[in-house]
């Protein structure tokens, strides 16, 4: 029966499939009730082990009855055939069919146990010197502590393929670690929660007041408010939340605290007002980026004012699109600053600037680099200015394997001037490397829209840089790109000044469109109409590929996930009761992979799904996904708002309700109308859309490099 939980012990017969670097196997396993085929991630298995597997029986669409492991526990052999075969299945280096014959016949069935426990015997065995003989005793040893690991680690509720994870972290320290020190699993190792690793822990008898899980709770703290995009809490705030985190008395974690702090992981920034408690990394990244802004706001510009006005007047003469007045003094602003900022909404012009600054520049016969956060903001960047434009982590020549940039402050960047698009997008780690990047004969220009919502990172970057004051910043206004017959611009406008949209006459053809409906179920039912069958039909547009639907967050009957599996059985017929993701299905990759050069944020489409894993075409290129490496992509029929920032579409449906109401707001909703490039179709209770527009609280991040930015410029002055 499908989805049936089984359990089998048996020999593994064949070895199908296996993937080294994940683990990932295909094996038929021998067993008394017959032969099964089973899949999932299975480390260091081979042909001839004894294999007791726990997990779901299941139907594969073609490759038929399987069992997808969810952990396995490997025996050693201990007949002679079996002992043969496990030493020379590949597993220890150096071992062939012929030698580990010898093995056995001088070892006996014991052989494995014999080398473990008196390595010199092996060294006895005709053709086996004492190198060899260690070689081979350290390959017996590492497979034994990986199988020991895996079914330690599997035993405490962790799945193979984190288990795996965790055994690459910290290698034969893996055991240790876990016995003594549980809690550093949230910190090291990505997909570990600090609720996983405290259970791990209590399961091991560390008490709920031990310091060691005070330490870590506070830390975790942390980490979960950097998560949210703060850089600190204040201390009490801190303290708090630590002690409801870890269930207990807030006096017990003074000593914890003190010795983080008097340790280096934690800095405190206190004056008057306030005590501010920063993971250390997380200060010295705001203090970084704050010393070299305001190093680069002191640089001359690539102009004085006087050549900067003549500049203007002979641009304004070479492009198709004369600069308005306005315009004119922004491009000012850019030519004289070391450092300055170009922010403005849709339609304000500011490609029609790069265009005017670069035409300059390379009339200067300087030379210019274009970059962008992501891929496809790169890629837009290149479509509208006709320059090569790269992704920052490129243009930096970040190194997965170093985890750094090659290009520093002792290898900045080879230009003379360097525009930054999107910059709302970065966050204070990927804006203090920048920074740095950034060579003394370099001018910066950031370019963004400073009303968007914020980073996904940690931060307020932008809007923070624009508050110090100390650097200069262009921000245009005027609505400079609007088609009479559009509203869409015109709209976005109306929205970020707190206005009702304005709707077109009933009829009428347009550019945005709202459909008031209040009811969710009709909502979703309506979505799906209009993706999959109206807006093809009238407009032309492919469904998957041209039409993105936005909504505010990921649960409920208007969230991401239920509109995703909508549209999905509608857009992939062939998904429809499929296990994983399926040929055809449109994906989002939600996490930086620097190995593969894919990046959160990067839409694609699965070519070709297998049990291996995945091919996913992103933009041109095919991208291979192991089973591991699918934890990283979700569907993207429908995506989160916050998860569509720097990327553009031919139409956006935006789906508002009053289920969403705790995250309605007007930098949420101008961030979505401003996605779409041809047209926006916003669906949903006009409540929702009120509240929406009326709720302009700015989002509130604990962060201050504007303060820090300030303090430093002024203090470079005396």
């Amino acid at each position: 029966m499908q989805n049936q939980l089984t359990s089998l012990t048996g020999t593994v017969k064949r070895i199908t499939f296996h993937n080294p670097e994940n683990g990932y196997t295909v094996a038929r396993l021998d067993t008394t009730q017959g032969l099964f085929t089973v899949v999932g991630i299975m480390p260091g298995l081979d042909q001839g082990q004894e294999i007791t597997v726990k997990g779901k029986s299941i139907l594969h669409p073609k490759f038929g009855p399987q069992v997808e492991v969810e952990s396995v526990s490997v025996s050693l052999p201990t007949d002679e055939e079996g002992v043969k075969n496990y030493l020379a299945s590949g597993l220890v280096k150096g071992v062939g069919p012929k030698l580990a014959e010898r093995i056995v016949e001088h070892l006996g069935p014991k052989a494995v146990e014999v080398i473990l426990e008196e390595p010199e015997m092996l060294a006895q065995v005709p053709g086996i010197g004492d190198k060899k003989a260690e070689s081979i005793t350290k390959a017996v040893q590492d497979h034994g502590v990986l199988r020991d690991a895996m079914v330690f680690l599997q035993g405490h509720g962790i799945g193979a393929s984190t288990a795996l994870r965790i055994y690459k972290h910290y290698k034969g320290n893996t055991l240790a670690i876990m016995k003594t020190q549980p809690h550093r699993l949230a910190a090291d190792v990505r997909g570990i929660g600090f609720a996983t690793a405290d259970q791990i822990a209590s399961r091991l008898g560390i008490a709920q007041d031990d310091p060691s899980r005070l330490e870590a709770g506070i830390l975790h703290t942390l980490s979960q408010a950097l998560d949210q995009g703060h850089l600190f809490l204040p201390y009490e705030e801190l303290m708090e939340n630590a002690a409801n985190i870890l269930k207990v008395d807030r006096g017990l974690l003074g000593p914890s605290f003190v010795k983080l702090h008097v340790g280096l992981k934690l800095t405190v920034e206190e004056d008057e007002k306030a005590k501010r408690v920063y993971l250390s990394s997380i200060y010295s990244l705001e203090q970084r980026a704050a010393h070299t802004l305001a190093g680069l706001a002191k640089n001359s510009g690539l102009l004085s004012e006087q050549r900067a006005a003549k500049a203007v007047d002979w641009v304004s003469g070479q492009l198709k699109v004369k600069p308005s007045l306005p315009q004119q003094k922004a491009l000012s602003k850019l030519l004289t600053a070391g450092l300055a900022v170009l922010t403005g909404g849709p339609g304000t012009g500011k490609t029609t600037l790069l265009k005017a600054l670069i035409t300059i520049a390379k009339r200067m016969e300087l030379s210019v680099a274009l970059a962008a956060p992501t891929g496809r903001a790169a890629k837009r960047l290149s479509e509208s200015t006709g320059q090569t434009a790269l992704t920052l982590h490129r243009l930096l020549e970040f190194s997965p394997k170093e985890n750094r940039f090659a290009r520093n402050a002792n290898r900045p960047v080879e230009a003379e001037l360097l525009v930054v698009d999107e910059s709302s997008m970065i966050d204070i780690w990927l804006m203090a490397n920048l920074a740095e990047a950034v060579g003394p004969e370099c001018r910066l220009i950031l370019v963004g829209d400073a009303d968007q919502l914020p980073s996904v990172g940690p931060g307020l970057v932008l809007r923070q840089i624009i508050d110090s004051k100390v650097i200069k910043t262009a921000r245009i206004t005027e609505i400079f790109r609007q088609d009479q017959a559009g509203l869409l611009v015109k709209n976005a406008h109306l929205i970020l000044n707190g206005k009702m949209p304005e709707l077109p006459r009933q009829g009428a053809e347009s550019d945005f469109y709202f459909i008031d409906q209040k009811d969710p179920e009709k909502n979703s039912r309506l979505v799906k109409d209009l993706v999959c069958q109206r807006l093809p039909g009238h407009y032309g547009f492919d469904p998957a590929r041209d039409i993105q639907v936005l909504a505010p967050m990921h649960k409920g009957t208007l969230g991401c996930r239920n509109l995703n599996q909508i549209l999905r059985e509608q857009l992939n017929p062939a998904s429809r009761g499929a296990v994983g993701f399926q040929a055809g299905d449109k994906v989002m990759q939600v996490r930086n992979n620097y190995d593969l050069e894919v990046f959160n944020g990067d839409l694609g489409f699965v070519l070709k799904s297998e049990d291996a894993g995945c091919v996913v075409a992103m933009g041109d290129r095919e991208v291979e996904y192991s089973q591991a490496e699918l934890d990283d992509l979700i569907l993207a029929y429908c995506v989160t708002i916050h998860k569509s920032q720097g990327s553009e579409y031919p139409a956006v449906v935006v789906v508002l309700g009053m289920e969403h109401f705790i995250m309605l707001n007007r930098p949420l909703l101008y961030t979505a109308v401003t996605r779409g490039k041809k047209l926006v179709l916003v669906v949903g209770d006009a409540k929702a859309l009120k509240r929406a527009i009326r709720e302009n609280q700015p989002i509130h991040r604990n962060a201050r490099l504007d303060v820090a930015l300030g303090k430093l410029y002024q203090a470079s002055l005396k």
